[in-house]
């Protein structure tokens, strides 16, 4: 008896069960119990990875336009000095939005090594 990664999730299982304990994937004919085909879990799952990349790309944009209103807030309104709370808000808007597109994009990075 061997360890295999069954074809449909890719989670170890025996090579000797005739379907998977995960996806209910039937190894033997090929399908799942669903009545979806090999290929159409492939499809499925492919759908799913461009899902998630799309919204990581949307989530790097989100932290770009949050820094850039940050910014542009402080640039513009931050002639008042340092002793307004107003100052740290915008300042604070622009590392949240930074700090959110740095970890995004390294998400992003990961993301696209594992596939």
């Amino acid at each position: 008896m061997a360890i295999i990664n069954c074809p449909a999730c890719k989670e170890r299982i025996s090579s000797k069960t005739k379907v998977c304990n995960h996806c209910n994937f039937n190894l033997v004919a090929g399908e799942s119990t669903d009545g979806l085909t090999e290929e159409q879990l492939e499809s499925k799952a492919k759908l799913a990875r461009m899902k998630k990349r799309y919204s990581l790309q949307m989530q790097a944009m989100a932290g770009i336009i949050l820094f850039l209103l940050g910014f542009v807030l402080w640039y513009f309104l931050g002639n008042r000095g340092l002793s307004q709370p107003s100052h740290f808000i915008e300042l604070g808007i622009a590392i949240f939005g930074g700090a959110w597109y740095l970890i995004t994009r390294v998400r992003l990075m990961t993301f696209k090594k594992k596939q």
